[in-house]
């Protein structure tokens, strides 16, 4: 059995808290660090089914990528996340922008997943600049991270280019375009962006890969599931079964 405080301290060693950006809320949002569980449940986000799924498989504690409290809660009805949390006695800590830039957290997972070396880190944009083995196209680079990931689908532009230099931004990382630019990377891969960015990346011959916010992320839950229970070798750290974004893609 573990308490939340433990889970806590052990994902700060390595993503501290601290270093998450201005903007995030980052920590532990509802309960308490003395709260204890033989069971955790690890999800992207602590939506409603993944709340029920802990009470039905005893997990007192859900830990997340997201924050399940965000912006200021100005009300709360008995159908919010927030309420059925509380109202069944689960702690939830959330590790969401600390990780992104964290050695092996969220953007090193996406990087090795897609095929990227990480070369130099801008953590102060959530992103990685890195490069391919081997050079490629857009139609290359896309169909290599769909096998790599097991994807049903991304999006991505085509602005023949030849493909060495990658920029990786996980989440909403669309913004980034702009520093991508500024580094002269050939694509940017990301979880979201926005048309604009996409309409400024095309004109400066910048390839985008945008394989959706969830799908971008949503690697790092197998990742901290293995961390947390090799140092917690007593515990069960179960990742969520419910949890999807539910997008689906048909063929062109």
């Amino acid at each position: 059995m573990i308490c939340a405080g433990e889970i806590y301290d052990y994902i700060d060693s390595f993503a501290p808290f601290c270093t998450q950006m201005s903007f995030d809320n980052a920590g532990l949002l509802i309960g308490s660090r003395e709260e204890k569980s033989e069971k955790v449940l690890l999800a992207l986000d602590a939506s409603k089914s993944v709340i029920e799924e802990a009470v039905r498989i005893g997990a007192k504690i859900i830990v997340t990528h997201h924050p399940v409290i965000f912006h200021a809660i100005k009300s709360v009805s008995s159908n919010d996340e927030v309420y059925l949390a509380a109202k069944n006695g689960l702690t939830i800590l959330s590790a969401h922008t600390n990780l992104d830039i964290a050695e092996g957290g969220v953007n090193d997972s996406l990087a090795k997943a897609v095929g990227v070396t990480a070369d130099e880190r801008f953590d102060e944009d959530c992103a990685l600049l890195g490069h391919l083995e081997q050079g490629t196209d857009s139609d290359g680079l896309a169909q290599n991270i769909q096998k790599r990931m097991k994807l049903n689908g991304l999006r991505y532009t085509d602005v023949n280019n030849e493909i060495k230099t990658v920029l990786v931004s996980c989440g909403a990382g669309g913004s980034n375009i702009y520093l991508a630019n500024l580094l002269k990377a050939d694509a940017l891969i990301t979880g979201e962006i926005k048309h604009h960015e996409i309409i400024y990346a095309n004109e400066r011959h910048i390839s985008v890969f945008d394989l959706g916010h969830f799908q971008s992320e949503n690697i790092i839950i197998d990742r901290l599931a293995d961390l947390l229970s090799e140092r917690f070798k007593d515990t069960q750290f179960i990742k969520s079964k419910t949890f999807t974004d539910r997008t689906k893609y048909i063929g062109v």
